[in-house]
């Protein structure tokens, strides 16, 4: 005899509408994580980019002749 619990979890695993819901909030799960790695190193991101703009605006090219 199979418990409610072994049916509901068949029935959790055949439905593809909740794969998709799951799917969906890992995605939003791994853009949150993106965005407060962002958020808390923001000082050094914005410094890195400044000192890259800066190498290739002061850029000045070599004379190899």
């Amino acid at each position: 005899m199979t418990s409610n619990f072994a049916i509901a979890l068949k029935k959790f695993h055949k439905n593809e509408a909740g794969l998709e819901a799951l799917q969906v909030v890992m995605i939003i799960a791994i853009a949150a994580l993106f965005l407060i790695a962002v958020k808390f190193q923001w000082q050094t991101i914005e410094q890195w980019f400044k000192d890259l703009v800066k190498s290739i605006t002061d850029w000045q090219p070599t004379d190899n002749a």
